[in-house]
């Protein structure tokens, strides 16, 4: 499944906040969903290009609007950095699909016709985990639905919100969104 897990509106505590598995993952899907972004907007095809899950509410939202597409790039350039800094990557070393999105003409993709001006919160892609905000229903989906993943290499660890955004199933009046 494509995914970025909106953590926190700063990037880079999101992508510390990251399981080890997400951070690659992040990458590797969130530069496919980019590229094919911008192509559903007219940027020219090319084999070089990503072009996949052109229908899934991620991709659709980042083609929406510039500004959705440019929060998406945003977030995939931490998890970048959080890669590099996780598994000991130099400077110079690049993750081959971030190295795709930043092959884009950043002109080119500024030109574009996106159908929206303004921007929008991304889609919350979070299984039945809901909130007024869509940085809540992540925190609550990671603090329920994805623990079996849990693991920080480094010095990171696990997130400090952990245990105020998990719900115990047997605590049936506790106010948490739905799912």
């Amino acid at each position: 499944m494509v995914n970025a897990f909106w953590l926190d509106r700063d990037l880079d505590r999101a992508a510390a906040w990251l399981v080890d598995a997400h951070v690659t993952s992040s990458v590797f899907e969130c530069s496919m969903a980019l590229t094919t972004a911008v192509q559903l907007n007219g940027y020219p095809r090319d084999d070089n290009l990503y072009f996949t899950h052109a229908s899934h509410p991620l991709v659709r939202w980042a083609a929406d609007a510039r500004g959705n597409w440019r929060y998406l790039r945003a977030y995939v350039a931490a998890a970048h950095e959080e890669w590099r800094y996780r598994w000991d990557h130099g400077p110079e070393e690049r993750h081959a699909c971030w190295a795709t999105v930043e092959s884009l003409d950043a002109e080119a993709v500024r030109a574009l016709d996106w159908p929206s001006a303004d921007a929008s919160d991304p889609p919350q892609l979070t299984g039945g985990w809901t909130a007024d905000d869509y940085v809540d229903a992540y925190r609550y989906y990671y603090a329920n639905e994805k623990r079996h993943l849990f693991g920080w290499s480094k010095d990171r660890s696990e997130p400090p919100w952990i245990a105020e955004y998990t719900v115990d199933p047997a605590d049936g009046d506790r106010d948490y969104p739905s799912r």
